[in-house]
């Protein structure tokens, strides 16, 4: 079973489970990720000791790694394209 916080694998017998209304339910590790969760209502991917900050942060590093190697490259996805001027487009009309 993991917490539904910070993503750690807890030990059998050691979870903290908390269900809402709606029935559903969490499972939590320690006191500190329940009150990250429940009472300061803070989001798992903002924190940095979390698996999912860990994760998501992982992405952006590869996504960043991705654009420098594009742009070194001069293929890079937000490279402007080659746009005709005014004057260009006039001599063609005529």
């Amino acid at each position: 079973m993991e917490c539904g916080f910070c993503g750690r694998d807890i030990e059998r017998g050691t979870e903290t489970i908390f269900v809402t209304k709606k029935g559903r339910v969490f499972y939590f590790c320690s006191s500190k990720c329940e009150k990250n969760f429940l009472k300061l209502g803070r989001k798992p991917r903002k924190i940095k000791w979390t698996e999912t900050y860990r994760t998501e942060k992982a992405t952006r590093m590869g996504m960043v790694a991705k654009k420098k190697k594009a742009k070194k490259k001069g293929t890079a996805k937000g490279a402007k394209k080659e746009t005709k001027t005014k004057k260009e487009t006039k001599t063609k009309k005529k």
